[in-house]
């Protein structure tokens, strides 16, 4: 009978790795798995399992451990990930992808899964130096994916997100290097094919959720431009949705107005009361509008607007809406120092009812 140092080197080469990079992914020194394949040591039992989602391998062979609970474990940790979008909770998300990721290392979907939340997540902070030590440990996490990852969609996710963050790091030539990663010929899509095939009331559909995602991509990039690009934003929904019945688009106009305030309250010395209060008016309206929908009365809405009349939204399944409700980060936000100097006017606690 082979010891479990002979399986390990077996299955090792079998998957044409070298000591070193197994002892890579499993945080160990390749001194450690020689001492392994050579009977000096055996790993610890912590590693056991991370060592068969390595080699893909059940468990049992090497300790005789059911194969059929790892992968129930693997199901409860997606499902307890996937509840995270519903309550926002973006420190469990981390935890979870932690946890994963230790125990499915060579996993790359929970490898970029991490990468993803860390980068998120380094925006929380408002100390610099963690800010740009969480940035740099996502960058690291995406690397490894890139390097790792023959799964070409998870792979331009990576480099999607190393680009991303490098670029804002400033280092625009290690970003370049990533971005030439990308394989010069994409294969057809799925939209190319779908459009082929459908027709009345399927292909209308299909055409106006398109042009909707479209416009969901313009205002996410406009969100992220330096300048303040809230009324830009404001003009491209209402050309829409002519009819005010914005329905998830409430939040995106929600935060172009917090924005905008943030904007205006920092860079206009002489700001009246009367601008800061409209603006106020107008971002709560949006949280109401949103917060009707998805947490007071969730369900199916239809856009009325001639170009979407065919979409609805039901909005149960919607991420965040097991989460903090908007009016209560409104009334959080009235909270924020920046506003001390108008706790008096008489319009501000009317504000945060």
């Amino acid at each position: 009978m082979k010891s479990i140092g002979e399986k390990i080197k077996e299955y090792r080469q079998k998957n044409h790795l070298t000591q070193e990079q197994l002892a890579s992914c499993l945080n160990v020194t390749f001194q450690t798995v020689s001492k392994w394949e050579t009977g000096v040591s055996s790993p610890d039992l912590s590693l056991i399992i991370p060592i068969t989602r390595i080699f893909h391998i059940s468990a049992d062979e090497l300790l005789g451990v059911n194969d059929v609970e790892a992968d129930k474990r693997y199901d409860e940790l997606k499902q307890a990930y996937d509840h995270t979008f519903k309550t926002e909770d973006f420190a469990e998300r981390q935890r979870i992808c932690e946890i994963a990721v230790s125990e499915y290392p060579g996993d790359m979907k929970w490898l970029i899964n991490l990468a993803w939340v860390v980068s998120n997540r380094s925006f929380e902070y408002e100390d610099n130096d963690r800010y740009i030590a969480e940035q740099e440990k996502a960058i690291k996490l995406f690397d490894a994916v890139v390097k790792n990852c023959n799964d070409d969609v998870i792979r331009g996710n990576a480099i999607q997100g190393i680009t991303q963050l490098l670029g804002w790091r400033d280092r625009k030539d290690e970003a370049r290097k990533y971005a030439e990663m990308i394989p010069e010929r994409a294969m057809i899509t799925r939209d190319a094919v779908l459009e082929n095939i459908l027709e009345g009331d399927e292909l209308i559909l299909f055409k106006q959720r398109r042009i909707k995602s479209h416009i969901e991509g313009v205002l996410w990039d406009l969100s992220l431009m330096p300048t303040v690009c809230t009324d830009i934003m404001r003009d491209i929904v209402s050309v829409m949705f002519p009819d005010g019945n914005y329905i998830e688009f409430n939040h995106c106009l929600y935060y172009a107005l917090k924005k905008k305030i943030n904007h205006v309250l920092k860079h206009e010395q002489n700001v009246s009361a009367d601008t800061i209060r409209d603006l106020l008016t107008e971002m709560k309206s949006y949280a109401k509008a949103y917060d009707e929908i998805a947490f007071s009365k969730p369900g199916v809405y239809k856009y009325t607007a001639p170009w979407f009349d065919h979409i609805e939204e039901d909005t149960r399944e919607w991420f965040g809406n097991e989460g903090t409700p908007m009016m209560w980060d409104f009334r959080e936000y009235l909270d924020e120092p920046q506003f001390d100097n108008m706790r008096n006017h008489s319009f501000f606690e009317l504000m945060k009812k």
